[in-house]
């Protein structure tokens, strides 16, 4: 299979990439919050939760390298704003592990009450 030369993110200037991919990202979250209130839904729960999770944990190595580019970007700076946007990025990751921990608990709650007579299917 071809990818298309859009497809290659080689092909692209790396700022247009990271922009493009962070707007998919909220357009693929807005297509599954449009959709994720159809009882008809429910079986895909856990499986999307299990998405969202992997997703997470991508976003936590996402935000480690745009931290990294920031700091190469600032070399030489060691003023408080770059502390602070250090301590931002650690909330950030800290917030990330958590969610994706709330996420695979919640796949988990949900696929047992799928799984229980009378639930679900």
């Amino acid at each position: 299979m071809r990818l298309s030369p859009a497809a290659d993110p080689l092909a692209r200037a790396p700022d247009n990439e990271l922009y493009d991919r962070g707007a998919d990202l909220v357009e693929a979250a807005m297509a599954i919050r449009r959709v994720a209130g159809s009882p008809e839904a429910s079986r895909a729960v856990p499986a999307v939760l299990g998405c969202i999770g992997s997703a997470l944990q991508e976003l936590v190595m996402a935000s480690a390298a745009l931290e990294q580019a920031m700091e190469e970007a600032a070399v030489g700076r060691t003023d408080r704003v770059t502390e602070r946007m250090h301590r931002g990025y650690a909330n950030l990751h800290e917030a990330l592990l958590d969610a994706h921990t709330a996420a695979a608990a919640a796949r988990s709650l949900t696929s047992r009450t799928l799984g229980r007579p009378g639930r679900g299917s």
